[in-house]
């Protein structure tokens, strides 16, 4: 059976079809080819093509796989959610949105459960469980089901390490607001008194700089005052001895 002509209501159907995101466990990652059903990808891995391809495929390549969409999936949650906690299946149907993306059916994991316990064991990733199912640090059975547990990206770059040691910094240094109140008030009150100890002094030293000449002034003018009145009485006594000795011309 040919394809369907370019533009015709059977093609235009099958590219509607194959719009959304299909079943991925119908992905062939070898060939990237995506079937929109199991009938459809039976045929395909029964297709000259495809065991062509496949029996190429060794160890190295499926490594490969699994470095890159480990790779791919780290680099999606540190650029979008940080350090933030999310739901693990959440995240991962944001991940796979990308029809382009690697697929896990290529890589070592059989599912996310596993997937997500891998990054968690070498430190990639921090899971956040219920305190029922964890027991001295470990998970308690191995039922869980990690798809519904929170996850968050640690961050273990240069910057990030600086950065959270700052923070650790501020945290252990900070004060309360009323120790800090405290402390401020503390240092107004000796800067006070600090300067109200240069006033004092200063005024003292100005203080012993004025009394002599005070001394000096007082003396003078006490002098000048008592010399004065002395002069003035007996200019006095001369005028009165003058009119005494005033000749009488009408006398012989």
């Amino acid at each position: 059976m040919g394809k369907a002509e370019f533009g015709t209501a059977k093609y235009i159907s099958k590219q509607l079809k194959a719009r959304g995101l299909q079943k991925l466990r119908y992905y062939c990652q070898v060939c990237k080819k995506q079937c929109r059903d199991e009938n459809g990808f039976k045929s395909h891995i029964r297709s000259p093509h495809h065991l062509k391809m496949i029996s190429n495929v060794n160890e190295t390549d499926i490594q490969e796989y699994t470095q890159l969409f480990e790779k791919d999936f780290l680099r999606l949650l540190r650029t979008s959610h940080g350090e933030k906690k999310i739901e693990a299946n959440k995240f991962y149907n944001e991940f796979i949105q990308d029809k382009d993306h690697i697929h896990m059916n290529s890589t070592t994991f059989t599912s996310l459960t596993k997937f997500i316990q891998h990054l968690e064991k070498t430190g990639k990733i921090q899971i956040h469980v219920d305190k029922a199912s964890v027991n001295d640090g470990e998970l308690v059975g191995n039922n869980i089901d990690m798809g519904q547990s929170l996850i968050s990206y640690i961050d273990r770059s240069q910057n990030a390490i600086e950065h959270n040691e700052k923070i650790r910094a501020l945290e252990n240094g900070q004060k309360t607001e009323q120790e800090i109140k405290h402390i401020l008030l503390k240092q107004q009150i000796e800067r006070a008194k600090k300067q109200e100890l240069e006033d004092k002094l200063d005024g003292d030293v100005s203080k012993n700089n004025d009394v002599p000449e005070e001394e000096f002034n007082g003396k003078i003018s006490i002098n000048l005052n008592s010399s004065s009145k002395t002069s003035d009485t007996n200019t006095q006594n001369k005028v009165k001895k003058q009119k005494r000795k005033k000749k009488n011309v009408f006398k012989s």
